[in-house]
């Protein structure tokens, strides 16, 4: 490769990388955009959802002030208290410190998903882990299409629900062995599903 195309390939990869580094701010699902960054919206009845077999969790409810570092953990109920998911704000998570923020979680039965509200609005983004290690039960339409556990959790992402039936499939990284990872800009409904 000559260095005229090295250069070239340097820009474009410096390009491509800014440009998913870069999110910006998104605006709340249904006003025309999905944050942060869905790379793909799928019609929710061609998506399979993450069944759970584990204890239901409660839901929850956490007051807390801005401008510190808070991870909320959501815990499977008795007798072994597994983790389900994590809910992490950074310190400038919220466009003002020192003030109270209440975050309600109710997580959806029989599901890696949850139903997130919070009485703030996010400046910065916050950051969902859904961890499925212990309880992960992939549906039998999902062993179908996939052809079987592995390629199906292969597949999955942390999807945001939209209006009108739709799903938008956020970037999601795997921070650990069975853990999915998806930064969020609104509260909402989140689950972790594949496309069909």
């Amino acid at each position: 490769m000559t260095g005229i195309s090295r250069s070239r390939l340097g820009r474009a990869s410096w390009i491509v990388f800014a440009a998913l580094a870069c999110g910006g701010r998104t605006t709340a699902p249904g006003k025309g955009e999905v944050g942060p960054n869905a790379v793909r919206i799928v019609p929710a009845a061609e998506a399979i959802a993450l069944e759970t077999t584990g204890p239901p969790l409660a839901d929850t409810s956490v007051i807390f002030t801005t401008g510190e570092l808070r991870t909320i953990v959501l815990r499977h109920g008795p007798p072994e208290n597994i983790v389900f998911a994590e809910l992490t704000f950074p310190p400038t998570a919220f466009a003002d410190s020192g003030n109270r923020v209440q975050v309600d979680i109710k997580p959806r039965p029989g599901l890696y998903g949850m139903d997130i509200r919070i009485s703030q609005p996010l400046r910065e983004r916050a950051f969902l882990v859904f961890k499925y290690g212990r309880y992960f039960l992939a549906p039998a339409r999902a062993r179908a299409v996939y052809g079987g556990d592995v390629q199906f959790e292969r597949a999955l992402a942390i999807g945001q629900v939209l209006p009108d039936a739709q799903l938008g499939l956020l970037p999601s990284t795997r921070p650990a062995f069975d853990n999915l990872r998806a930064a969020i800009t609104t509260g909402g409904g989140y689950l972790v599903a594949a496309a069909q």
